[in-house]
């Protein structure tokens, strides 16, 4: 078995011991402890810092990244499978919320949010969106220098929208780990579909030329 099924396993097996444990013992021990340190190291600077990362999942930020993708002729053959990307993991989040329908923090929210809580939708939509740009990136023609600066970038950038949500009050931890686990592992099987859509596609247009 390839080293990417069994992390794929891996990851969904994490995901459903989690969500077992959340739904057994609610309120989770873990999301007290972490959500008790973050809410000790607020100030106004963090807040508005956290704020703004928060909303580069928004829907206008998404939606202005697609664009600008459509509108930039070496990236718009990546732009299908972007936008297509983004629509399953976020149907994805919709369903499952509306599955296990885990009710949000009752602290302090320094934003407004609605909706169901588990998994988070920005870390889900994070992970599966700019995850999907590392896996192009990887697989680019850039310089590993270039590559590996644009992966952690990103990396990083995921790793602030999750902890933002948190530091915000509108999800729990164990809502933010949750989403992060289940989208690397649909990340895994979507990049899975796209490698074989595409060996598929260039064969056929070989063939096509040798005609």
């Amino acid at each position: 078995m390839q080293k990417k099924w069994i992390l794929f396993l891996v990851l969904l097996l994490l995901f459903i011991v989690l969500t077992w444990t959340i739904l057994k013992t609610e309120p989770f021990w873990l999301d007290q402890k972490i959500s008790l340190f973050i809410e000790s190291i607020r100030n106004p600077q963090m807040t508005v810092l956290f704020k703004w990362i928060t909303n580069l999942v928004s829907v206008p930020a998404l939606v202005v990244v697609c664009l600008l993708i459509y509108g930039n002729k070496s990236t718009r053959k990546d732009g299908n499978i972007i936008v297509l990307n983004l629509a399953v993991v976020a149907t994805l989040n919709s369903l499952l919320k509306l599955v296990f329908a885990r009710d949000r923090p009752t602290g302090i929210s320094l934003i407004q949010e609605t909706g169901y809580s588990f998994p988070s939708g920005h870390s889900m939509i994070s992970m599966a969106y700019f995850g999907l740009f590392i896996y192009l990136i990887y697989h680019s023609h850039f310089s590993a220098k270039k590559r590996w600066s644009m992966i952690l970038l990103l990396s990083f950038l995921i790793f602030l929208i999750g902890i933002s949500r948190i530091y915000l009050g509108v999800h729990y931890p164990s809502d933010v780990i949750g989403g992060f686990f289940l989208s690397v592992a649909y990340l895994i099987l979507f990049t899975h579909i796209v490698f074989i859509y595409r060996r598929k596609r260039k064969c056929k247009n070989d063939i096509q030329k040798e005609i």
